[in-house]
């Protein structure tokens, strides 16, 4: 293939493209089955020849608690809201966004037209190929696109992440007043932080099972009743409450299912979940001191931090329509919808919740993978 049609790294949030054969795929991986250390998953096959639009071209991602990496090659590339199942990976439920290299890729005008647009199924029995890469290690550890973010990355300094900010700034990604208001979050956060562990009481953490099953409804418990449930470290058994959540409490929102098997990032081992769920469209805003990370990655809710509520009225609740429906939209609309940044209402709630709660900023974005249950 030539340089441009090979690599398509002219992509721009917006465009439309569709995902190559995987004889094309193939042909770019390595014995492993990656490219630029990037492994192309069997959870992808089943999407090869399918169009998509692009959300987020990303030159930089956070991931595992790691801090804001630079991504080593070409971009990582997502489409649509296009997850993992997780069926090749232990049935992995954390559902993360797919990464896509350029060389996977081909830009097309746009959705097919004149016919229907091929199923899943369709699709997946055109692709189905014996799968010759290990998903393991030597050692038995999964091996994914979120474990291999630390081979497919390139560290950044402290001065590197202050111009990729203002980069972003530049480019329009975010405003200055975003960029300030960040870190100054950031900073009280950590200072709130160090205060509730230094002099916060220890204390069990409770436990509450509502047997929550993918379509329920529930509602985000308030500020208040959140930090009663947690230690000094912000966190219930072992899961922290992200600062990067805040946002959510008070809302309504459906059970998109239960959490049960994730794959740690840190370690590739399958850990066990227990009363967790992920609710529909409720993603990481990922707004840092790094600039925004797009990766959109769900959440993951305790239980005893919610209450189960009727279905809602769209004509009641019309206010509250536009978080139920957002499963069907994007990742990059997600984002954006999602984002810390929403106005001096959201500052001034994130602030008194920050007081409340001394929420850790451990920055950049949440790593809800070190879990104890």
């Amino acid at each position: 293939m030539s340089g441009r049609t090979y690599m398509e790294a002219d992509l721009k949030t917006g465009d439309w493209v569709e995902i190559r054969p995987f004889e094309d795929i193939r042909a770019t991986l390595d014995p492993q089955g990656e490219h630029e250390n990037m492994p192309f998953m069997p959870e992808m096959l089943a999407l090869c020849g399918r169009r998509a639009r692009v959300t987020a071209v990303m030159s930089k991602i956070c991931g595992g608690g790691r801090g804001m990496k630079a991504v080593a090659g070409t971009p990582l590339i997502l489409l649509d809201d296009l997850r993992c199942e997780g069926s090749a990976h232990g049935q992995c439920s954390r559902a993360c966004t797919l990464l896509w290299k350029p060389a996977w890729l081909r830009r097309v005008d746009g959705p097919r037209s004149g016919q229907a647009e091929e199923s899943d199924a369709q699709i997946g029995r055109r692709a189905a190929i014996s799968w010759a890469f290990p998903t393991r290690t030597e050692t038995g550890a999964f091996s994914c696109q979120a474990t291999a973010l630390p081979r497919a990355t390139l560290p950044v300094s402290k001065v590197g992440k202050a111009l990729s900010a203002a980069r972003d700034v530049q480019r329009g990604e975010w405003t200055i007043a975003t960029l300030v208001k960040v870190y100054w979050e950031t900073v009280a956060h950590r200072v709130n932080s160090w205060m509730r562990r230094r002099f916060g009481k220890k204390a069990p953490t409770p436990v509450e099972r509502l047997g929550l099953q993918a379509g329920d409804w529930v509602q985000v418990k308030s500020f208040e009743e959140i930090s009663a449930t947690l230690d000094r470290n912000n966190k219930n058994r072992g899961l922290e409450f992200s600062r990067y959540m805040l946002p959510f409490c008070g809302r309504t929102y459906q059970v998109l299912g239960r959490m049960e098997n994730f794959i740690n990032e840190w370690t590739g081992e399958i850990r066990k979940l227990e009363n967790t769920v992920l609710l529909t469209g409720v993603a990481c805003g990922g707004e840092t001191t790094s600039g925004p990370c797009r990766r959109a990655e769900y959440l993951y809710w305790r239980e005893v931090w919610l209450r189960k509520v009727e279905a809602p009225s769209t004509k009641r609740h019309g206010n509250e329509a536009s978080h139920h429906d957002a499963g069907s939209r994007s990742a990059a609309d997600l984002i954006h919808a999602r984002a810390m940044p929403c106005g001096r209402s959201c500052l001034a709630t994130a602030q008194a919740a920050g007081k409340q709660l001394g929420l850790a900023a451990r920055q950049p974005g949440p790593s809800q993978d070190r879990v104890i249950d």
